[in-house]
């Protein structure tokens, strides 16, 4: 899913509706680097509070995004939980950003890929100690650990 109908929601009594979406997320640059989402689709719970014309969207999802170590450019797995909340009013987002709402559809596939990488850390590694690379020779040195070079 890469929009949401906004008028598709049925609320309750208490103005409030739920929906559980699956997030088509393309894969992104971070760092110079391509990271991506598992499967390409991210799980997002999507809850709507109304009160009037205006709608309260919060958007909350717990995922991991892979692609190279910045270090050491083997694999890394990041987990990444976010959360985020939009303001729409007569079907349009009320931010002065770009609106992730327009005419009652939810851009909701550039909204969490936005939340994602603001929830992303400073360096994407493939483990908290990483040692990255020889900048001699280019060896890894997570793999060797007692790697070094003869001076000549």
């Amino acid at each position: 899913m890469r929009s949401f109908d906004l008028r598709t929601l049925r609320f309750d009594d208490a103005g409030e509706a739920w929906r559980v979406l699956p997030v088509e997320v393309a894969p992104f640059i971070y760092g110079g680097l391509v990271y991506e989402a598992p499967g390409g689709e991210v799980e997002t719970a999507l809850t709507v509070a109304r009160v009037g014309d205006s709608l309260t969207l919060t958007a909350e999802l717990t995922t991991s995004v892979g692609g190279p170590c910045q270090r050491c450019l083997d694999d890394a797995h990041v987990p990444v939980t976010a959360r985020g909340v939009e303001y729409v009013r007569h079907g349009e987002s009320e931010t002065d950003d770009e609106a992730y709402a327009v005419g009652h559809v939810l851009d909701v596939e550039r909204w969490i890929r936005d939340l994602i990488a603001e929830a992303l850390p400073p360096k994407l590694l493939c483990r908290d100690d990483c040692r990255g690379v020889c900048p001699a020779c280019g060896a890894n040195l997570n793999d060797a650990p007692e790697h070094s070079h003869e001076e000549a």
